[in-house]
């Protein structure tokens, strides 16, 4: 009897459990459902903008830090006619703004190749450029220790780079102020090999004019043998670019150099022809693009010898300009021989 009841009380407490869990949950989930949506929060307002810093009062636009102007380079053993450097270079930023005014496109076109001392005459013709032509040349002036720099002005390659080797075959070619007519190479006097790269030793065509009308001096240095000092060309801060050119040839560098040389000055639109004698300081040897290269020209001088290639702080040197510093070993030297002469001065083969 006993048993019987604890098992209906066993089974009626567990019915009355289960019942009471029932209702529990019955009111909990109505209690849920029936409680109202909370309000969305508000949304956040937008961050304020910063505004604009103000802009600074008299200040130009200048044109982009570097040297590095694409598409106005090509290949140096390439030759482009005037007119195409004109359509090329229109409307580029001139570095020089006062030039834009008057270097105009008639006065630019104008411009004639040199045709004395008979660089017309031999054009086309092929002259050798050996240690043997090259003793012909210097005679018995003494040479600085290390290897010499010599530049053929109107003569070139059809090669933009010719390494190391006993002698290198050019072709004369009147200088037009424009491409690149000129050979500079390394001579070592040593192991009497020379090596050749495309270049420039006349002013270009933009700085011939810009001379003859009086905004600045363009020199076309007389061929000689001199003692060039390794340093840097130039300082472009004043013109908006934060950066010398190094690895350059001073010619008035500290320590010696070459002093006050003898140079033709340009003081006609037309050309060099009929050029006063002058003198200067400042006909540097350095890379042909440079931050003031004008937009018709392909390389930048106003009167100094240019290796075809270029110089950046974020590049550092490139083209031919890399391989004539590496070929030329001028670091630590304190004097370098540079020799110039005109292909008409050669031997014609």
């Amino acid at each position: 009897m006993n048993r019987r009841w604890m098992i209906l009380g066993g089974t009626g407490l567990g019915l009355a459990t289960g019942f009471g869990i029932w209702t529990w949950f019955s009111r909990r989930k109505v209690t849920l459902e029936d409680l109202p949506n909370p309000e969305p929060a508000p949304a956040a307002p937008p961050p304020a903008s910063a505004p604009p810093p103000p802009k600074a009062e008299g200040v130009k636009a200048v044109p982009p830090k570097s040297s590095i102007r694409e598409g106005l380079i090509k290949d140096p053993t390439v030759r482009e006619s005037p007119e195409d450097a004109i359509a090329r270079g229109t409307g580029l930023v001139w570095r020089k703004p006062q030039l834009a005014e008057v270097v105009t496109p008639d006065k630019w076109l104008a411009v004639r190749p040199l045709s004395e001392p008979g660089f017309a005459a031999r054009a086309g013709t092929g002259v050798d450029v050996t240690d043997a032509v090259l003793r012909e040349v210097v005679g018995d002036r003494e040479l600085a220790p290390g290897p010499v720099v010599f530049a053929i002005r109107g003569a070139a390659s059809d090669r933009q780079i010719n390494p190391f080797a006993s002698g290198h075959r050019l072709t004369v070619v009147p200088p037009d102020h424009l491409n690149f007519c000129c050979t500079i190479g390394i001579w070592d006097p040593e192991t009497k090999q020379l090596s050749t790269y495309a270049a420039s030793t006349v002013p270009n065509r933009t700085a011939i004019v810009s001379s003859a009308l009086g905004v600045q001096a363009a020199n076309m240095l007389l061929p000689g043998v001199f003692d060039y000092v390794p340093g840097s060309h130039s300082n472009y801060k004043k013109y908006g670019f934060p950066f010398s050119i190094i690895g350059a040839l001073r010619q008035n560098g500290a320590g010696g150099g070459a002093g006050a040389l003898k140079v033709l000055r340009a003081t006609t639109p037309s050309g060099m022809q009929g050029a006063s004698v002058s003198t200067t300081t400042d006909d540097n040897i350095h890379c042909a693009e440079t931050p003031l290269l004008e937009p018709y020209d392909r390389f930048s001088s106003e009167g100094c010898l240019v290796v075809a290639g270029r110089y950046t702080p974020q590049e550092g040197h490139t083209g031919p300009w890399a391989r004539f510093l590496k070929d030329g070993k001028f670091k630590g030297r304190a004097k370098v021989t540079v020799i110039l002469a005109n292909s008409t001065q050669l031997p014609v083969v």
